[in-house]
């Protein structure tokens, strides 16, 4: 993750060892505060994704693919973290990935 004036770039690597291809549907960006088990406290705020470089519209078993999202500038506070939803079209495998904190460059 990398900040770049009013951006931030997420480079991102999806490996498939699975034993069968991967599809992709879509990926979503989401700001998330709070704890789901406590619905009152819990928000989660899709993130417009600006821009994506060398998006992979599948990944076959055994291989990876890399490419970059593009987003507004933003950042997470005290309590908040980035989710990343990654959906396989015509399939139901469903991967959620969860980022606690993170450090951008310059």
């Amino acid at each position: 993750m990398v900040y770049n004036r009013s951006e931030l770039y997420l480079v991102l690597i999806i490996q498939n060892n699975s034993g069968i291809d991967f599809e992709i549907d879509y990926l979503d960006v989401f700001k998330v505060n709070g704890n789901s088990g406590r619905k009152a406290s819990f928000q989660k705020l899709w993130m417009e994704v600006l821009y994506k470089q060398d998006w992979p519209s599948k990944v076959k078993d055994g291989q990876s693919k890399r490419f970059v999202y593009v987003l507004p500038k933003f950042v997470l506070g005290v309590n908040e973290r980035l989710q990343l939803e990654l959906r396989e079209m015509k399939g139901s495998r469903r991967l959620v990935l969860i980022k606690k904190t993170f450090h951008g460059g310059n």
